[in-house]
């Protein structure tokens, strides 16, 4: 399995090339010099297999060898919006998202809230998105967004389909069939859960509560349950 580096730079004259940090992973890190070949990813759904033709102190450059390499969706487009648990649970919960397949992570901020990541947080577990992409092969990047409170996000998801995590709901093995490629987002409250008025709102905002377990999980932990039963309950494409 060939190494995988990001590039968001665009080609020029059919030249891709690495930034510092990821040329200095290239050839002091894994070892790699002229004439390798490895894959190369924009993060926004474009890859390819290139071939090394340049090493410098903190550059490399390469060129496609290869047509683009496949991009493999996952069957519905699954905003994840989630509060934030202590310490670095949260980081867990970015990296496997990732590899999930997750398209958008949005931290929400409620009344029950003891953490609201800052921008030096945030623009860290960006980074930690690429990396886990690199390591799960994953052509498009995850979104992570700044912090945004529940009672503003609640009532502007116009066109997805809404569900927030209720040990009272439906349990998510019934929701109905998802249609491929369906926009949808999962919202998954704090320790303790949302608030009766909280709760109220999604209901008044058209959210469908759905239970994740019959235990009371972390908020890591159902976010991915519920992340995984909704990919469980979207459709196949059929081509």
């Amino acid at each position: 399995m060939s190494a995988r580096f990001f590039c968001p730079d665009p080609p020029v004259d059919g030249r891709q090339r690495l930034g510092a940090g990821e040329a200095r992973h290239l050839s002091r890190v894994c070892r790699l010099g002229v004439g390798d070949v490895v894959e190369v990813f924009d993060g926004r759904g474009f890859a390819t297999t290139s071939k090394v033709i340049t090493v410098g102190d903190d550059w490399v450059e390469l060129t496609a060898v290869g047509p683009p390499l496949a991009e493999r969706p996952p069957p519905c487009r699954l905003t994840l919006a989630s509060a934030v648990p202590k310490g670095d649970r949260f980081d867990w919960l970015v990296e496997k998202a990732t590899e999930m397949g997750v398209e958008r992570l949005i931290p929400i901020v409620t009344d029950r809230s003891v953490v609201e990541p800052g921008s030096g947080k945030l623009s860290r577990l960006r980074r930690s998105i690429i990396e886990a992409s690199k390591q799960c092969r994953r052509n498009r990047l995850m979104v992570l967004d700044p912090p945004m409170r529940w009672s503003d996000l609640a009532g502007c998801c116009p066109g997805l389909w809404k569900f927030v995590a209720d040990p009272a709901g439906l349990p998510a093995s019934r929701v109905a069939a998802i249609p491929h490629g369906q926009a949808v987002i999962l919202a998954v409250g704090p320790e303790g859960g949302f608030t009766a008025s909280e709760r109220e709102l999604a209901d008044q905002t058209g959210w469908l509560s759905i239970s994740l377990s019959v235990n009371t999980l972390r908020i890591e932990t159902a976010g991915l349950a519920g992340c995984s039963a909704l990919f469980a309950r979207a459709e196949e494409s059929n081509e």
